[in-house]
């Protein structure tokens, strides 16, 4: 989900300011990427990292034009550095960002009711996606020694890995299904 409040870049420089100088900030959601966990119309209550995001959290983050927020489905480790992988719930798309680019982590839903002023603040709770890629991560933690390196980028996979993240990606389209319509 892109937050379209502006095309310029301070955008995100007056969100990171708000989160410092308050401690939180709401913002609406605009955009689909990330249904049904979030909808639009509903508001997104950010709070900034005091502990390091945990894969399956949600995030804000700078993207290339626009302020994003998905969630984080991988950390990846390299010696040139760390990149965070974020994906929409309901996008195949991965955002490959550095760790610099995330502003903060959304904690709560602001569900609007029929009628003004009947919000209903919901916080977000660990999900079937969230529990997915904190189990895949912690495995893969787990199998690190005994896995074969990882191949440089731009290596084409084996046939092995091809079919390992296909499965994967079919795992994650059934639990995209099991995300609750409505909190």
């Amino acid at each position: 989900m892109r937050l379209n409040l502006s095309d310029e870049p301070i955008t995100a420089e007056l969100l990171a300011q708000a989160l410092q100088a308050k401690g939180s900030a709401r913002i609406a959601v605009n955009g689909t990427s990330m249904h049904p966990t979030l909808q639009m119309g509903w508001w997104i209550y950010i709070e900034p990292l005091h502990e390091e995001l945990k894969p399956g959290e949600i995030a804000v983050f700078r993207g290339d034009r626009y302020l994003t927020v998905h969630r984080l489905v991988w950390i990846e480790r390299r010696p040139e550095g760390e990149t965070l992988v974020f994906r929409g719930d309901y996008s195949r798309v991965r955002d490959r960002v550095p760790r610099s680019a995330v502003l903060g982590r959304v904690v709560a839903v602001g569900i609007p009711g029929r009628r003004r002023g009947e919000e209903r603040v919901v916080a977000l709770e660990a999900d079937a996606l969230s529990l997915f890629y904190r189990c895949g991560y912690a495995l893969s933690a787990m199998l690190r020694p005994i896995l074969p390196a990882a191949a440089p980028p731009g290596t084409a996979p084996g046939l092995i890995s091809r079919v390992l993240r296909r499965s994967l990606a079919g795992a994650e389209r059934v639990l995209s299904l099991l995300l609750p319509a409505r909190r």
